[in-house]
């Protein structure tokens, strides 16, 4: 009996000590918890993530980054130097595989340019420089020859070209879409004019997008 009782005392009194330190320490994380919390950080529930970021602020992103490095301004260089191209009444544009001087024929090729540029810039350059060098040229060609910016910008006459692509970044039977808008539908020599043009116009694009050297 005695033996018990000392035994019941014992275990009594390892169970207050226990207790004694579990309320020491609840004090001390409280303590801890009121302190300094600047270098505490707020972490997540584990499986939940951050919200995408949409269109718009990625562009804008895009954008900062590709200002900072000098990129968009160079853009905009290319675009002043692709319109000054398109108007130099002697330039490639014009006299590039055989000189053209029936004024149709003259502004169809002036067409062609714009959209074989158009699709260079878009298949060379991250979206935000192409359009900004896009739109540096479209400005020039509205201020300066309105009529060829109605053309440009025409649905049925950029139906023509738009079909001749192949879904895969190249375009087929552009010379034929070329001798149509010039009013030559079945002319073999014109529907050449257009293919040869349509390649010269494109090598001379990226030539012209290699020259300006945007920072990568």
């Amino acid at each position: 009996m005695f033996v018990l009782v000392l035994l019941f005392i014992l275990i009594t009194a390892i169970s207050i000590k226990l207790q004694r330190e579990r309320r020491g320490l609840q004090q001390k994380m409280m303590l801890a918890v009121a302190g300094d919390d600047s270098d505490m950080k707020i972490v997540p529930p584990s499986g939940m993530r951050t919200p995408p970021k949409d269109e718009g602020e990625l562009a804008a992103m895009e954008f900062v980054t590709q200002k900072k490095n000098g990129n968009i301004q160079k853009a905009y260089a290319l675009g002043d130097k692709i319109a000054a191209l398109l108007f130099a009444e002697n330039g490639p544009v014009l006299t590039l595989c055989e000189i053209s001087d029936q004024p149709e024929i003259r502004l169809q090729r002036k067409v062609l340019f714009s959209f074989v540029t158009n699709a260079v810039l878009n298949a060379g350059l991250p979206s935000i420089l192409a359009e900004t060098a896009f739109q540096e040229i479209s400005s020039q060609i509205r201020q300066t020859d309105p009529l060829l910016h109605e053309q440009i910008n025409d649905s049925k006459t950029l139906s023509f070209y738009l079909l001749c692509g192949n879904g895969k970044g190249q375009f087929e039977q552009i010379g034929e879409a070329f001798a149509r808008l010039c009013g030559k539908k079945d002319d073999q020599q014109m529907i050449q004019l257009g293919e040869n043009l349509f390649h010269a116009y494109e090598k001379l694009c990226r030539q012209m997008i290699e020259e300006t050297q945007f920072c990568q």
